[in-house]
């Protein structure tokens, strides 16, 4: 993204201004006057007086070699529109900055700042950026994952073992069966089997039901993993597994079927869903053909289905659902979506 500020700099009319043969910053050169802008990539780490010793080093050999009045800008390029504190705090208090958002090519000006420097570089700058990461968006194609296909093949491992461990083809559609295996309910979880939290994200009721979510999972598992990482998908897939077994326990008491068997991964998956949709409002140049208004339709399709049919779970649908949103805005905090070319100034 620095190349490309860089080279719509160029063309409005700013040409690279040296220190010890490296550049980082851009002048633009009237009568009476320079209009600076000083090009840095955020670095979590950097402070205010990092930026405020930059900018003074600049400014000082700019005005040595021209000696004419000098006008400031520092254009920090951020990953995407998530700021963190830090950076938020620099802009706050910097004399002169504009924040710009690396997958959108948004610019961000806060009330302190200039609303426009050197006429109208803030729109000449956010329509080329828009219509060059229109064309060159990057599509993250699909591909399998380590950790997601291990846990669908982990399912389906667990599937067979039910039948062969009871000798019946049938067993995975046998609720006392399925209970002694694992399968959640209220009464049993009470009982001390408190296990049962975890053990029956792993088990489905029937062919149909395993067949189902191992697909949605499939899909959106590996998009989630790829985007995250593994360790970081496998923490949430479980703990949105957890979480939606919970609410799961929760409404079951509440309406008073204590005895209802309960199991599948679906809780899980949706916490999935909830995280990647997360992702890919905060970074939406990474999207290629998935798109959050499409996950957002296949989530609330499958919870519209559930309402509609017997025997689904649509309380750990939900407390998964949004277990994975919460869980996708506290990495977005964190994670580092689109890595950015660095200059040294």
């Amino acid at each position: 993204m620095l190349n490309q500020v860089a080279a719509l700099l160029q063309q409005r009319g700013y040409a690279p201004f040296l220190i010890n043969g490296r550049t980082g910053s851009y002048i633009r050169e009237y009568d009476n006057e320079i209009y600076l802008i000083i090009l840095n990539a955020y670095v979590e780490g950097m402070t205010l007086d990092d930026y405020e010793r930059i900018g003074q080093s600049i400014k000082y050999n700019v005005v040595t070699r021209y000696k004419k009045r000098i006008n400031t800008l520092f254009l920090i390029v951020n990953r995407d529109g998530m700021f963190d504190d830090s950076l938020t705090d620099i802009v706050s208090n910097l004399s002169g900055a504009w924040l710009l958002a690396a997958d959108t090519g948004k610019i961000y000006i806060y009330e302190n700042q200039p609303l426009s420097f050197d006429g109208d570089l803030n729109d000449y700058l956010e329509q080329n950026l828009f219509r060059y990461n229109k064309e060159h968006v990057n599509i993250v194609p699909f591909s399998l994952t380590p950790v997601n296909v291990s846990l669908v093949a982990l399912n389906i491992i667990v599937f067979i073992a039910i039948i062969i461990i009871n000798d019946d083809l049938l067993a995975t559609y046998d609720t006392e069966i399925m209970l002694k295996m694992g399968a959640l309910s209220y009464n049993t979880f009470i009982d001390g089997k408190w296990y049962e939290i975890i053990t029956s994200m792993f088990l489905h009721f029937g062919i149909s039901h395993l067949f189902n979510n191992m697909l949605l999972l499939t899909y959106v598992g590996c998009e989630l993993e790829k985007r995250i990482g593994s360790f970081k998908y496998l923490i949430v897939y479980m703990i949105s597994g957890v979480v939606g077994n919970i609410a799961s326990l929760w409404y079951y008491s509440r309406v008073g079927e204590l005895d209802v068997a309960s199991a599948g991964a679906s809780g899980a998956i949706f916490g999935v869903i909830g995280c990647l949709a997360v992702y890919l409002l905060v970074s939406p140049s990474k999207n290629g053909n998935l798109t959050t208004r499409r996950l957002i339709i296949m989530a609330g399709l499958t919870i519209y289905y559930g309402l509609t049919s017997v025997g689904i779970d649509n309380a750990a649908h939900i407390g998964g659902f949004c277990c994975g949103l919460i869980s996708g805005f506290l990495l977005s905090k964190i994670l580092y979506c689109d890595k950015l070319e660095t200059v040294e100034l």
